[in-house]
């Protein structure tokens, strides 16, 4: 019935402190004692509430273990509930299937109560779509004064936030859905034929807490209900813990450093019930963490001195009232002073040494930027606080002063701290001057400023900063110095301030000024290219003009009168040239001259065409060791055998290739006195698919040329001399490069002895 659901929630122990009436409970009656409301014990599972009761939007039966099956109980005509509608926004049609219980209950003895509860449901299927991710049942605490027009107050809220506890608002990781507020989700539970979970749901939060502040003796209307959202698939329930709608007494304030109000050192807090309990015969059982405290049961009050933790109070009353209270207690922390001597320093170089003190703060006090302590400093142990945010002029070496460290409103420590004049970093304050080279002659060279600063001091692990001005540097902080700006020969030189610091000694600064030189190059020598050429197998001499300072050169050659190396062969060469103070590095390359390549010679007719490649332009070519010539082509060239000659413009060398016109032969007479014993056509074995053959007056090959007979007839057909005839020669060739296929024909006259 509601009034045992209502007992079961407040339990026993509590029905001395609360009077409850009016007490309803409504949602869907499934037939044979079947309600979507119920109470519910563990069973021996592992869920974490002992008993309680339940509210569904389906069948309260259905959510016992293990999860097996999706819950979809609910009904069309089952309705839902205004007064959630008005809380989370919406109407009531919106909300559909829901369940709740609701009574007027009065506090006579606490100004606070609570409840504890899980939040179970369908919805918790951790391989949803996405689409699924936006949508959640909706359970509610409500609670208002009897009477009130005012709308109910929500209590059932993720702890430390504004919003309703929810499938949305509490979430943990490993699903489809994004986590959310996963601190105080429980588990997720996947349904399946071999689950072991405690309850038939899909997942839950862990247990939760909710709190409301009433006044004693008034009564208020509470109202806890549950609701399916949109649909009525995919039920909801929340296990309301049995005994958990608890009454809170005051046992005092939390002292916590949060809070900034811990506990000094020393000093006694004594927690005990704000009103007094006035029931005589009441039992008071004080724990601190959990366990239990040594204290007679009749003592109303426990008293914390330096030490901290949880603490709460348990006073039970035989009348069946059992009230809780609970309170937080933190020590302050102990300042860790250190006993270190502090190092200050004529920061400004104004002659004088003074500091701010509070500039020392961290390094004197541990944690002091925790926001913890406060601190004050002293000429005397007890003297006037000396303002530690201006500068304080330091009047002895070594000067002692006080400093006071406290922690809020608790007693200050006080400790003397020396501090001594520290000493100055070692820098080069002569004003030297360093050249800027521009290496490689473009104009305008790049630099880094840091460079120079090692040049300056031989100090390690210092921090540089550059300024324009000297008072810039003498001040500090950030640099004045435009690091992108170039060195040019507009301005070609420039006078800087470094100042250097190290967390060890006091700072120190000097004066330095960058020039800007261009340095010399040989005009003598190329600079890269072009290459120097030299002829074959020859060797050549690399010299610079001798107004350089100093020569080194890529060889090993070096010296201040080492202008010049002789007798080098091909090869890549350098020369640092030294002059105005810098070093330009001077590239020569010498290479062999390259002999030039006759790549083919094109013959049409009496005209000769010489193609040439490589070596040295121009070239000059020659005929027979004729007149040389710069035209390639050669014209009325006599039929024979021929020599061209090419060199190129270094003058080096000469390549040399022989041509040969063909000449007819139209007489043969092979008697072997060596004048016209065979018709010779082997230069045809230079040619391009040549072709010799003679046939006789019938038109019977008699002869036909190959390499086998080096294209030669000596009158004989297959070893047989033939008679003494007229005969007809066929002669054809393809020049290289020439697509015209050379043709010629006519008769040869064959005179045998025979």
């Amino acid at each position: 019935s509601a009034d045992q659901l209502v007992q079961k929630f407040i339990g026993s122990q509590n029905s001395g402190c609360i009077t409850v009436e009016n007490v309803t409970v409504n949602g869907w009656d499934f037939g044979s004692g079947d309600f979507s409301f119920g109470y519910f014990n563990k069973n021996g599972s592992d869920l974490e509430v002992d008993q309680g009761i339940v509210l569904s939007t389906g069948r309260a039966k259905a959510a016992e273990g293990p999860n097996t099956y999706r819950q979809d109980n609910g009904g069309g005509s089952w309705e839902g509930d205004s007064d959630l509608a008005n809380v989370f926004g919406g109407s009531a049609g919106n909300y559909k299937n829901a369940t709740y219980l609701e009574f007027d209950f009065k506090s006579t003895k606490s100004t606070e109560i609570s409840f504890q509860y899980i939040f179970l449901s369908e919805e918790y299927d951790k391989f949803k779509s996405a689409t699924g991710c936006r949508y959640s049942d909706a359970f509610a605490f409500l609670i208002k004064p009897v009477g009130s027009l005012d709308p109910y107050t929500n209590i059932a809220l993720v702890p430390g936030t504004s919003e309703p506890v929810s499938v949305i608002n509490v979430r943990g990781y490993g699903g489809t859905c994004p986590a959310r507020n996963e601190n105080y989700f429980g588990n997720f539970f996947v349904e399946s034929a071999t689950s072991v979970a405690a309850t038939n749901f899909n997942g839950q939060t862990k247990l939760l807490t909710a709190t409301a502040q009433v006044e004693v003796g008034k009564l208020y209307h509470i109202k806890l209900v549950i609701a399916d959202e949109g649909t009525t698939g995919h039920d909801s329930a929340v296990f309301l813990k049995s005994g958990s709608f608890t009454p809170k007494i005051d046992i005092g304030a939390d002292r916590t450093i949060a809070n900034k109000n811990p506990l000094c050192k020393d000093t006694p807090y004594r927690l005990q019930p704000n009103p007094p309990i006035d029931d005589t015969d009441a039992q008071y059982f004080w724990f601190k963490n959990g366990q239990a405290l040594i204290v007679p049961v009749t003592q109303s009050y426990y008293d914390v001195i330096n030490d901290e933790g949880s603490f709460s109070l348990s006073v039970v009353s035989p009348t069946g009232c059992q009230l809780q209270g609970d309170v937080v207690i933190e020590k302050t922390p102990t300042p860790q002073i250190s006993t270190e001597q502090m190092m200050v320093c004529d920061n400004d170089f104004n002659g004088s040494y003074s500091a701010k003190l509070s500039s020392f703060d961290h390094q004197l006090i541990r944690d002091y930027d925790l926001g913890i302590f406060t601190r004050s400093y002293s000429l005397t142990p007890n003297g006037a606080a000396i303002d530690p945010n201006i500068q304080f002029e330091f009047t002895s070496n070594p000067q002692t002063l006080y400093l006071r460290v406290g922690a809020f409103a608790c007693p200050a420590t006080s400790q003397p701290i020396q501090f001594y004049f520290g000493t100055k970093l070692a820098i080069d304050k002569s004003k030297p001057s360093f050249n800027v080279c521009d290496t490689d002659r473009s104009g305008s060279e790049t630099i880094q400023l840091t460079d120079y600063a090692g040049l300056l001091t031989s100090e390690s692990g210092i921090i540089s900063t550059f300024y324009n001005t000297e008072s810039e540097a003498k001040i500090g902080g950030a640099s004045t110095v435009d690091f992108s700006q170039d060195f040019d020969a507009v301005n070609s030189s420039k006078t800087f301030f470094v100042r250097i610091e190290k967390s060890t000694a006091c700072p120190e600064y000097a004066e330095f000024t960058l020039v800007y030189k261009l340095p010399r190059k040989s005009d003598l020598l190329p600079d890269g290219s072009p290459p120097i050429v030299i002829c074959k197998n020859a060797n050549t001499n690399l010299i610079a003009e001798t107004n350089f300072d100093f020569y080194e050169w890529s060889n090993g050659v070096k010296g201040p009168l080492a202008n010049k190396i002789e007798n080098v062969g091909p090869g890549d060469y350098s020369v640092k040239l030294t002059s105005n103070g810098c070093v330009y590095e001077q590239f020569i390359k010498v290479i062999e001259a390259e002999e030039p390549i006759i790549d083919n010679i094109l013959i049409e007719g009496s005209t000769v065409t010489i193609l040439v490649s490589g070596g040295t332009l121009p070239y000059t070519f020659t005929l027979d060791n004729g007149a040389s010539q710069t035209s390639n082509i050669f014209t009325n060239v006599e039929l024979g055998t021929h020599t061209i000659s090419v060199q190129g413009a270094d003058g080096c060398s000469v390549v040399e290739k022989d041509f040969t016109l063909i000449n007819s032969q139209s007489i043969i007479t092979p008697n072997y006195d060596g004048m016209n014993d065979t018709i010779n056509y082997s230069s045809l074995l230079q040619k391009l698919e040549p072709k010799f053959e003679v046939y006789d007056r019938y038109g019977v090959l008699v002869f036909k040329g190959d390499t086998s007979n080096q294209f030669i007839w000596n009158g004989t057909s297959n070893g047989r001399a033939l008679p003494t005839a007229s005969y007809w020669y066929i002669l054809e060739w393809n020049e290289s490069g020439n697509p015209i296929r050379t043709q010629l024909s006519g008769w040869i006259l064959l005179k045998n002895r025979n």
